[in-house]
């Protein structure tokens, strides 16, 4: 790589960390909606970066519609109606300890309305080896109820959904699973204690989605997001 590749690669690097740094400093008010940044000057002394690597920063939250940079005016910090919280950045620049419960609040809402339609779908269109490697990942559940294991049962459980919603056919499902990734991943951790979760209930919509059963996968579905379970922060 040559010397002006590695400088440009070091700018991108140093303008994305104060691209999160200033989206954590919105998220939290510090800079609330309405207000206008301080310039590019101040901003770079502040943070010890160049101008070059406020600007390229900048740039990066206009994109996800949490500025709006404006001529002889300024850079506007913008109202949450203008954030895109379907960025992969933005959502994990979001999802901290601090707004944990928020943000898991809003993802339950949207996981109910789409996940009993996938598992729907799932039954309607899975093919015979997508159910078998649902039913193959519906054993080792079943296997780590007898010795269990924490961080695989979690590894599982995760391949477990996202699978279904790869079965339903529908690209705009299993982009929402790819998308939330991060979000099931740290839902599911702390939910899961010391023992597997509502292993009865899995293997409902497993057995529905096998026996092509499609109103029957959507009401076992919709079950396990309704029972109850502890979170641990």
């Amino acid at each position: 790589m040559s010397l002006s590749a590695q400088q440009l690669a070091a700018q991108k690097n140093i303008s994305w960390v104060l691209a999160e740094k200033l989206a954590q400093k919105i998220l939290t008010g510090e800079y609330p909606p309405e207000s206008i940044l301080p310039g590019e000057m101040e901003l770079g002394e502040q943070f010890g970066v160049s101008r070059t690597a406020v600007r390229e920063a900048v740039k990066t939250l206009t994109a996800k519609g949490m500025l709006l940079p404006r001529p002889r005016i300024g850079t506007r910090v913008m109202p949450r109606s203008s954030w895109n919280f379907l960025d992969k950045e933005l959502l994990s620049w979001w999802l901290t300890e601090d707004n944990f419960e928020e943000v898991v609040s809003h993802f339950l809402v949207m996981r109910s309305s789409l996940e009993p339609q996938a598992c729907f779908l799932a039954a309607t269109f899975g093919n015979a080896e997508q159910k078998a490697e649902l039913n193959t990942l519906m054993e080792e559940m079943g296997q780590l109820k007898k010795r269990f294991l924490r961080e695989r049962w979690i590894e599982v459980d995760m391949a477990w959904h996202e699978h279904i919603y790869e079965m339903s056919g529908n690209p705009f499902l299993s982009s929402f699973a790819s998308l939330f990734h991060s979000v099931y991943h740290t839902y599911f951790t702390s939910i899961t204690q010391n023992e597997v979760v509502k292993l009865d209930l899995h293997q409902a919509i497993v057995d529905a989605i096998l026996n092509s059963d499609a109103p029957g996968a959507l009401l076992a579905c919709q079950a396990l997001l309704n029972a109850p379970h502890h979170v641990n922060q």
